[in-house]
């Protein structure tokens, strides 16, 4: 397996080499960025069919992006595709201290009485927030604002969920009892919106963006009180929402 990525990287370097492939060479971090995006959409989409051969392939095409821009980057004397699997490597292991060094899995935080979308995921968040200097430590930093905005939507609510912290609950105004009736109100909201003349995508990427505003108020409340958010109880994390409104 080994040998495998090591001939992919030595083909990306034959390609980007001189007397190599002309559309290779004149590739940047820039100019490949679409390609990274579809061959991950497409690997996306060979997961959601099913079609093992499917993903193989497309997982492959992936690789190569990878590949590729680590190729441009041992260029320009910044790091290789080796760099990427080491830190890789050590960030896995530190992340998974339960796995590599026995450590009991830690409880950081209980809502409502359990632990947040399981202690694993809870002791990630808190490990993966250590890594950052303490002024950079958000709790919603790493999630790309270039995501879909339904997708990015998702991500910023589970991150929160993880740690403990929930906005008001929402009432649905009908049942969803299936992933079927959930997609169809899906569906209706954005013919609601086409219906008033406006932009789903646009009103909820706007809508994330008061959600992220709104937790970072909420972070830099606690953190003029000289708490972490995550320390909060449930009550207080609910006073601290309506506050910082």
């Amino acid at each position: 397996m080994g040998e495998a990525v090591a001939e992919v990287a030595k083909i990306a370097d034959r390609l980007r080499a001189p007397g190599g492939c002309p559309w290779d060479r004149e590739q940047t971090h820039a100019s490949l960025r679409p390609f990274l995006l579809e061959e991950a959409y497409e690997a996306l989409e060979a997961l959601d069919t099913g079609n093992v051969p499917r993903l193989r392939e497309e997982l492959g095409d992936l690789l190569f992006q990878v590949v590729i821009h680590a190729q441009l980057a041992r260029e320009e004397d910044g790091f290789d595709l080796g760099d990427v699997a080491q830190r890789l490597a050590e960030k896995l292991v530190r992340r998974h201290p339960h796995v590599f060094e026995g450590k009991a899995i830690d409880h950081p935080h209980v809502f409502e009485g359990k632990a947040i979308d399981g202690d694993v995921l809870s002791q990630w968040e808190r490990i993966k927030r250590e890594e950052q200097p303490a002024q950079e430590r958000g709790l919603l930093d790493g999630i790309p604002a270039a995501l879909p905005a339904l997708f990015r939507s998702e991500r910023l609510q589970e991150r929160v969920e993880r740690i403990g912290v929930e906005g008001p609950a929402i009432d649905m105004p009908i049942d969803i009892d299936d992933e079927r009736s959930l997609g169809d109100l899906l569906f209706d909201v954005v013919a609601a919106a086409r219906g008033l003349g406006y932009d789903a995508e646009t009103a909820l990427r706007a809508a994330n963006e008061r959600f992220v505003e709104h937790v970072r108020r909420m972070e830099e409340t606690s953190r003029s009180a000289g708490r972490e958010l995550t320390s909060y109880s449930s009550e207080e994390v609910r006073a601290l929402w309506e506050a910082t409104a």
